[in-house]
């Protein structure tokens, strides 16, 4: 035991076979060495032997369990991990250089049904890291899910020292095989410049969706590489652009370093491909500089495989998890909805983003899958921990649970920022997302197939009054972002070159028109709205594979499409719509009377929208025919001498004559009465200038 020059505790000769039972009173590690000998040969082998000791009740301090790491008043730290059913917990940390034979075993708290353990440790030097992780009942090594940065041991080695110096080194040689939690006293200390950012009205968002891994990179190619340096180098361009917020696709510690986000393993953490900590914290600085505002997609309803809550139990036993979706949206691993650890982890999580990273809001992905699991109506095993009977339209059907679940979360993000934009992807029926409206959150509307209809020349299937919420199924006014486009969507170019009319397909400067008309029509309908990245100049690379699902693999870089003096031109279209909305935010606030005629029947004698507050008009007229200019009739209220031209299609010249206005075919124009403010600082000229963003 321990040594080959001690007494041996056991020893046989002439003996193929060797048994010996020992009692081991003291915790600790034991290495039992078993040494045979055959004439002049000797054959040795060791087993190591940790006895860890039992982790003893002990009431957390202060009696209330708060989880992660908390720093207290005597330089100390208190360590804190919920694992109800658990009997014992170690934390294996650096500051004793991960002896587990030395380490203290927790203690534990049974609190509102459930098990804590917890441990302070003292001498941690300030502005330190130290990495460390649990070990449960000897068995799981798992991570802290609170940990607010994670080491991983697969991927960080990947990672280049120039999107991420001095990234703290994974201790290969005495861990393996678990991610790290790092605690460093300093890792939150941020010194802001923005620090009371105030962002437009929820229902005036024009968003920018963006996932840094396809924004910026090697040029051309699909390699994945981007990275927030290369984001700070666009936000002039987006600022330009018009949008007043950017919507990051997840960027928690999620698996492996290429991915969309939608695989998170720690909800508390950045994720390290795209940059470090203060990185992230810079970007945020530098976009409220410029007047927009930060949305964090983030992922409540699943998380990947190395989430310490799904590898502390086995699936059928695990109390955090479903074996199996109740919904039918399952994605990777599904949480358990009604563990209230789970919601208490996602609300700190909300907070800790919007006070750590000065975010101003969050967009819920897969919200259909946040609600109680027995109002899916699906059969539950419980010797599986498995649902059967589930159903596309018990999943679909109004489920008062996720109005009331979306409730609870939007409460905790008002305790630290109450103006905090809430966005639900629920996709839902209107009187679901109309009773989350009257709780001030708003909703996605996916207005893409009709886009594309539109774009690809065809009128069947081509409404887009729904860009306005009442007419989208009488939502409340200013409940919906409505998008022609989204990460989850088919691009309108690409199905315009698969699938456009005649005289479309094959045409990029008429594809680039109507896709601007569609533009028109969307940011000229009252309410927020979105944009996916490079939507603004047309980017045409399919978003899916074969079967229809998302192809999540690492789309080219594309700025170099600029240079198309056509694409330069629907992008200057954006600008210049999102300038009229900016200059003249009366138009499209609450209130304002909104005449849409932009559905199926607008097709043969042109579509228009027209918004009027007081003495001030604003109107938007397309001419959705494939060929030839239409002379569309217009319900002006004054005399054409009263209106001025605002923006119009690249290279058209619209022609106002008494209550009509003509244009080419797949065409827009937008006029405004004089009283609208900034119209000449809104447009000066309608070519736009070709430049090259590489």
């Amino acid at each position: 035991l321990n040594s080959t020059t001690s007494s041996p505790v056991a020893s046989a000769k002439n003996a193929t076979t060797l048994t010996k039972t020992i009692a081991i009173n003291t915790p600790g590690t034991y290495n039992v060495i078993a040494r045979a000998t055959s004439g002049t040969k000797t054959a040795t082998q060791t087993s190591t032997i940790s006895y860890l000791g039992q982790s003893t009740q002990t009431d957390y301090p202060g009696g209330i369990p708060q989880m992660g790491a908390k720093a207290n008043s005597d330089g100390s730290v208190t360590f804190c991990l919920a694992a109800p059913d658990k009997s014992n917990v170690l934390i294996v940390g650096s500051w004793n250089e991960y002896d587990i034979a030395t380490s203290q075993p927790m203690h534990y708290q049974d609190y509102n049904g459930n098990r804590y353990f917890w441990a302070t440790i003292s001498g941690l030097a300030a502005d330190t890291d130290y990495p460390y992780y649990y070990l449960v009942d000897g068995q799981y090594k798992v991570g802290d899910p609170y940990a607010n940065l994670v080491l991983d041991p697969w991927n960080d080695r990947y990672i280049s020292p120039t999107v991420f110096p001095d990234i703290p080194p994974y201790p290969s040689d005495k861990v393996s095989d678990v991610p790290l939690a790092v605690y460093n006293s300093s890792i939150n200390d941020y010194e802001w410049k923005i620090k009371n950012f105030k962002g437009v009205d929820q229902s005036a968002l024009v968003i920018y969706e963006l996932l840094i891994r396809d924004f910026n990179g090697t040029e051309g190619q699909s390699l994945g590489n981007g990275t927030i340096a290369g984001v700070m180098e666009k936000l002039d361009y987006l600022k330009e652009l018009g949008v007043n917020a950017i919507e990051l696709l997840p960027v928690m510690e999620f698996n492996g370093n290429n991915s969309w986000g939608y695989n998170p393993n720690f909800y508390f953490a950045p994720d390290k491909a795209y940059g470090t900590p203060d990185d992230y914290r810079k970007l945020v600085d530098a976009i409220h500089e410029r007047g927009m505002a930060v949305i964090l997609d983030v992922v409540f309803n699943q998380s990947d495989g190395l989430h310490p809550w799904y590898r502390m139990y086995d699936i059928d036993r695990n109390p955090f998890y479903n074996g199996t979706a109740p919904h039918s949206y399952s994605v990777l691993n599904d949480w358990n909805q009604d563990n209230q650890l789970v919601q208490q982890q996602f609300k700190d999580a909300l907070i800790y983003w919007l006070t750590s990273y000065n975010a101003d809001g969050f967009r819920f992905d897969l919200v259909k899958g946040l609600g109680s699991n027995q109002s899916y109506n699906a059969t539950y095993d419980q010797s599986t921990n498995t649902w059967s009977g589930v159903t596309e339209d018990k999943t679909n059907a109004y489920n008062a649970s996720r109005v009331a679940r979306m409730k609870e979360l939007h409460d905790a993000m008002r305790t630290v920022k109450p103006d905090a934009y809430f966005i639900n992807e629920d996709l839902a029926g209107a009187k679901e997302e109309n009773e989350m409206a009257e709780d001030n959150e708003t909703n996605w509307a996916n207005i893409n197939n009709a886009s594309c209809q539109f774009a690809m020349g065809w009128q069947s299937g081509s409404n887009l009054n729904r860009f306005y919420a009442p007419l989208d199924d009488n939502r409340i006014w200013g409940s919906t972002v409505s998008y022609s486009e989204s990460h989850d969507e088919e691009r309108m170019a690409y199905k315009c070159e698969q699938w456009g009319n005649t005289g479309i397909k094959g045409n990029v400067a008429m594809t680039m028109r109507r896709l601007g008309s569609v533009a028109a029509m969307m940011l000229m309908s009252p309410g927020a709205h979105m944009i996916w990245q490079f939507q603004e100049f047309g980017a045409d690379e399919t978003t899916k594979n074969s079967d229809g699902s998302n192809n999540t693999s690492p789309k080219k870089v594309v700025w170099n499409y600029l240079n198309d003096p056509d694409r330069a031109g629907l992008k200057q279209s954006y600008s210049e719509l999102c300038a009229i909305r900016n200059g003249n935010p009366q138009m499209f606030k609450e209130g304002v009377t909104t005449v849409m005629s932009c559905d199926e029947s607008n097709w043969a004698n042109g579509r228009t929208i027209k918004l009027s507050n007081g003495t001030d008009e604003l109107y938007c007229i397309v001419n959705p025919n494939i060929t030839g200019s239409k002379a569309i009739d217009v319900p002006f209220a004054k005399d054409a001498a009263q209106y001025h031209l605002l923006s119009a299609s690249y290279g058209v010249e619209p022609s106002l004559s008494g209550k009509s206005v003509t244009l080419p075919a797949g065409a827009y124009a937008v006029y405004g009465t004089a009283g609208m403010t900034d119209i000449e600082e809104i447009i000066d000229d309608v070519t736009p200038q070709v430049n090259v963003y590489g």
